[in-house]
């Protein structure tokens, strides 16, 4: 199963279309994340440092380029992609980078450091794991509605998915029946859109498209290769952001 197509792709240039799938490696391009503490135990939330240095071991302090209102987003997922968190740890003047992350339940997690220097984008990501008896959900059924806090949300393709070809994905937004197109800016634009390959979470971050408004927003994706992936939109609404996550399969 796969989104279903939508009355044709949107028009409009795109911020960012996705290409190739990164955050594989802790290490790309002469940057490295390195992280203070990788393993956690105990309710509530836990301190999570890191820093990202150079070919040269020296700490990056100046050299990040604001991305989406940030000099670098922390994507956080359960390897079973059951937990997401998606925040904004703060650098002090070392380039020490800290944030607390919520990691409410045991298991390994994937942290993925999201940042632009010189103009091109990285990911890097590392591995965290809480303590505790943890078992791994399966990845849900595909499917083109879901919903959170009230809202349903649907997802369309513009075009039949179909690996390493560019497709405009629409998320159409309604409560109550009724469309709801009083979306508020979060980070700049009118929606964010993260996906992630099942196995090994390969990721892939992508912006909206311009020219697409009311309840709908929209963003260009190109999954480079069949498989599953597991997407978490966001949009923010009533001072909130909210999260809705889908299964979709992609064919060669």
């Amino acid at each position: 199963a796969e989104p279903a197509a939508a009355d044709g792709a949107q028009g409009g240039e795109h911020a960012s279309m996705g290409t190739a799938l990164s955050g594989l490696a802790v290490s790309q391009d002469g940057f490295t994340l390195e992280a203070d503490q990788t393993n956690f135990t105990g309710a509530g939330p836990k301190r999570f440092t890191f820093r990202i240095v150079d070919d040269r071991g020296r700490v990056v302090r100046d050299e990040y380029e604001v991305e989406s209102e940030r000099e670098l987003h922390l994507v956080v997922v359960r390897r079973d992609t059951a937990i997401y968190e998606h925040v904004h740890p703060t650098k002090g003047e070392d380039g020490m980078w800290s944030v607390d992350l919520a990691l409410r339940e045991p298991g390994v997690y994937r942290a993925f450091a999201d940042f632009q220097i010189d103009g091109k984008k990285r990911a890097l990501a590392t591995d965290l794991f809480v303590a505790g008896d943890s078992r791994p959900n399966p990845l849900p059924e595909p499917k083109p509605v879901n919903a959170v806090d009230g809202y349903a949300v649907r997802v369309d393709s513009s075009q039949p998915l179909q690996a390493a070809q560019a497709r405009t994905l629409t998320f159409a937004i309604s409560r109550d029946g009724k469309p709801f197109g009083a979306l508020e800016p979060y980070l700049g634009a009118r929606g964010h859109l993260v996906a992630l390959r099942e196995g090994d979470l390969g990721y892939l971050h992508v912006h909206p498209t311009d020219g697409v408004g009311g309840n709908r927003v929209a963003f260009e994706a190109r999954f480079p290769t069949a498989g599953r992936y597991r997407l978490f939109f966001q949009f923010k609404t009533g001072g909130d952001v909210r999260t809705v996550a889908y299964t979709i399969e992609v064919p060669r």
